[in-house]
């Protein structure tokens, strides 16, 4: 069976296309043909698909079809733009519903691998979704780092409640060291899109496990944005539940440190972090959790 690999990509820009720039649209490499396997890469809050770019092409050479796709409100040609004001959890959950959507038509075994925000919306299909045969999710957005993760609510409604402002990433620097291809600011109102999305599926762990067969959280000691006490939360309500299969893996080595995907980022810890993450996706899902360290 032939697939239309732009028109899948396209269908994921839909009404944000006319904004954004070609590097940033969603991405679908492909072999001209269903694959038994099919990846899935979400990238971060402000971030891009471009961020993916080269993993993405060293999966497809090992035989995978490849989607990388982009998040609501990011991508876009001004790098200032303050269309995140108005991301909402709800958008959210709708463009994961269609990003599974496409991944389906591109393989027949589905595996997930986000960052951050990214690495949540991989973890609501992963409980959510059984059509998900693998998810890895490193460095989850499931909490503010330093924000005790059951003020998650009160936080989060406080964001929604006040005026909307937008903060730059590094202050001092204001963009100019980022990578040129993700926004310099973030808005309050998206972290409490974020939050919102973390809370839900905290939520919904407690109900039962999740419906993939295969869960991994990315568990970085050096964590400087997201908070590991969430993760620790979300995984002790899934074995709770029943989910004794969902393994986390500790990553150690990469110092203080929370965009370990970003290849283009100054001093980047990706260089040491993603070869350890294509072995792996080359490994079948592990029967235990791991240690992931990159000094070895």
């Amino acid at each position: 069976m032939t697939i239309d690999a732009a028109a899948i990509a396209a269908s994921l820009d839909a009404g944000e296309g006319a904004q954004l720039d070609d590097e940033m649209r969603s991405v679908v490499l492909d072999h001209g043909r269903r694959t038994p396997r099919v990846v899935v890469l979400l990238h971060g809050l402000t971030a891009s698909p471009r961020t993916w770019r080269e993993f993405a092409r060293v999966r497809h050479a090992r035989g995978e079809n490849v989607l990388i796709a982009r998040l609501p409100r990011h991508g876009h040609t001004d790098r200032m733009s303050d269309t995140l004001e108005g991301l909402t959890r709800d958008e959210l959950v709708v463009q994961a519903g269609r990003i599974l959507d496409a991944a389906h038509a591109l393989g027949e075994e589905i595996v997930l691998v986000g960052h951050s925000l990214g690495g949540a919306l991989a973890l609501h299909l992963a409980h959510r979704d059984s059509r998900v045969f693998r998810a890895i999710a490193i460095a989850p957005f499931l909490g503010i780092k330093q924000l005790p993760h059951d003020w998650n609510a009160f936080v989060r409604r406080l964001l929604e409640r006040m005026p909307n402002r937008f903060l730059y990433w590094d202050p001092i620097d204001k963009g100019r060291g980022a990578p040129q291809h993700g926004y310099h600011r973030y808005s309050t109102r998206s972290l409490a899109a974020g939050l919102a999305l973390g809370d839900a599926l905290r939520e919904d762990a407690l109900s039962g496990p999740p419906g993939a067969a295969h869960v991994e959280i990315v568990r970085n000691a050096g964590e400087t944005s997201v908070n590991n006490g969430a993760i620790d939360d979300l995984l002790a309500r899934w074995r709770s539940a029943g989910g004794a299969a969902v393994r986390v893996h500790r990553l150690l080595g990469l110092g203080r440190s929370h965009d370990v995907v970003e290849p283009e980022r100054k001093r980047s810890p990706a260089a040491r972090f993603l070869p350890h993450l294509h072995a792996l996706l080359d490994a079948p899902p592990p029967d235990e959790d791991l240690t992931l360290d990159v000094r070895d």
